[in-house]
């Protein structure tokens, strides 16, 4: 999937009566979101199913939180799917192993 069609998967989201800066700010975000997912899926069609601390061990220049919350909005589109599998977490605790769908 391209920047392109993400983003308009991702519609910004301001009020109707928010002003013009408003709108210019909630489209970048959206673009940037976009550009992030992009890079997501192209590191599970790269390495295959992984949890979310195998993609940030993957993607080092990328904060976790900000790599977890781009995976997290893959997930809720069906883009990317729980295996059913668990894998330990850095912490000891299970993680779901996402992959494309």
């Amino acid at each position: 999937m391209t920047v392109e069609q993400l983003v308009l998967l991702s519609e910004p989201r301001v009020r109707h009566d928010s002003p013009d800066t408003a709108r210019d700010a909630a489209e970048a975000v959206s673009h940037t979101a976009a550009r992030q997912e992009t890079r997501i899926m192209e590191r599970f069609a790269m390495f295959g199913a992984m949890t979310d601390d195998e993609l940030a061990a993957r993607s080092p220049q990328w904060h976790p939180p900000t790599i977890k919350t781009a995976r997290s909005r893959l997930s809720k589109r069906g883009l990317l799917v729980d295996t059913g599998e668990r894998r330990p977490s850095q912490r000891g605790r299970d993680q779901i192993v996402w992959a494309l769908s």
